[in-house]
């Protein structure tokens, strides 16, 4: 178990440092050889009884490492994938003021506090959701509810009457924007694992940002390599990391909600927050979803993400009705393995890269990134790809000239899934 978990955090870590890559692409991947790992097993003296424990286990792992390795792409190319959308605003704003380690940092530290957070809720919330209190079908009957309030929230804290109307606006666009590209026939060239959410979310996000950055000449100062003190706001970062966790548990158990709506959902229950604190918020969501994601298999019987239906299909798990079931509790040695080596592994690889970025002009870092960026969204989604990621940049562009929030832009996931709930689209 100790050996497969190692291997798991190593698929996950290493393949989510490549953009456009997503673990529900990398998990397919590993199923897909599920045959050879069985052989492998077998070579090994495993009793064939626990190969897809085995299996789970490495899957398990890959998909906790991958929520702490994906960001140091997001941050450092501007290159997200949904998980990962928001994380690009606050990273590149400490990235600009050579505090991009420290950006890096706190998001594997907000993803590590979350593990531990997301842990220690497993059994309070099989107990909210399931026996005694039952409370899991009021939970999907409030969602619309829930994003009416976020909607309102983001657009009435925006200061002054001309940014609420840009907030209005660029929601509007970008949900009609999201409406009009989720169920578009992508493809990729090269035949690779292609969905409209990665250009849409690279223009919106990532290359507004780094057209932003172009046009303005910015220039980043020495990237700030020394290792800082993280319990300087230790209060701020636990109440960041039990909002985000919590945010992160409701996206895992209603169907249909995305990671980046949890963030949203994060961002507006933690209210004003520094970007250290705010991506605190954001690396909690996206560790809580996956460990809950999986955890929700043995609790409600349902599978939310494309790790989950997998793990699913692998383990046939057994219902917890009062004892945790055994399968449950020995995932929960790559998950606490996983997390405690992948906050090492982070804050160590996202040195290396920019120590990288340090010996290179920003302005020149920026053209590759762009470069690199539109390459990506041609070998994943082809030319319609390109064609979402030109107008999911210019919508981008929008509140970033007007002076909005670009959260607004998160639209593009927030209307179609209203009107889905709604029964409308």
């Amino acid at each position: 178990m100790l050996l497969f978990s190692l291997i798991g955090f190593s698929i996950g870590f290493l393949t989510s440092l490549i953009p456009g890559l997503h673990i529900n692409t990398t998990s397919l991947l590993i199923i897909s050889l599920q045959a050879t790992f069985y052989n492998i097993f077998d070579a090994m003296g495993v009793d064939p009884i626990s190969h897809p424990l085995l299996l789970s286990i490495l899957i398990s792992s890959a998909y906790v490492s991958s929520t702490f390795s994906n960001v140091i792409p997001a941050i450092l190319l501007g290159a997200p994938d949904e998980d990962t959308a928001l994380s690009i605003l606050p990273g590149h704003s400490l990235l600009l003021k050579g505090r991009g380690y420290e950006a890096i940092v706190i998001s594997a530290f907000g993803s590590f506090g979350s593990a531990l957070i997301a842990l220690s809720f497993l059994y309070p919330f099989k107990l909210i959701l399931t026996e005694p209190l039952n409370l899991y079908d009021s939970l999907l009957e409030i969602m619309p509810f829930v994003l009416v309030s976020v909607v309102a929230v983001m657009i009435l804290t925006e200061r002054g009457t001309k940014r609420m109307a840009v907030a209005i606006l660029t929601l509007i666009l970008s949900g009609i924007y999201g409406i009009l590209i989720l169920d578009l026939p992508i493809r990729s060239p090269i035949s690779l694992p292609s969905s409209p959410l990665f250009p849409a979310l690279a223009g919106l996000f990532g290359m507004a940002t780094l057209v932003t950055s172009a046009i303005s000449r910015a220039e980043i100062g020495e990237q700030s390599l020394e290792e800082f003190d993280l319990g300087k706001e230790l209060r701020g970062s636990m109440i960041s990391m039990l909002v985000g966790s919590l945010s992160g548990i409701l996206v895992s158990i209603i169907p249909g909600v995305t990671t980046a709506i949890g963030t949203i959902i994060a961002l507006t229950m933690r209210g004003e927050a520094d970007e250290r604190q705010t991506l605190i918020t954001l690396s909690s969501v996206n560790t809580s979803v996956a460990i809950f994601a999986m955890a929700n298999i043995f609790t409600i019987g349902r599978a939310r993400s494309g790790v989950a239906i997998i793990l699913k299909e692998v383990l046939e798990p057994d219902r917890w009705i009062d004892a945790p079931p055994p399968c449950l509790i020995y995932l929960l040695i790559p998950i606490i393995l996983s997390s405690s080596i992948s906050f090492l592994a982070t804050c160590r690889v996202g040195k290396l890269a920019l120590k990288g970025i340090n010996r290179i002009p920003y302005q020149k870092v920026i053209r590759l990134a762009m470069v690199f960026l539109i390459f990506l969204i041609l070998l994943f989604s082809g030319l319609l790809g390109l064609l979402i990621f030109a107008v999911g940049t210019l919508i981008g562009m929008i509140p970033i000239l007007m002076g909005a929030r670009r959260s607004n832009c998160m639209g593009v996931l927030i209307i179609p899934l209203f009107l889905r709930l709604l029964g409308i689209l």
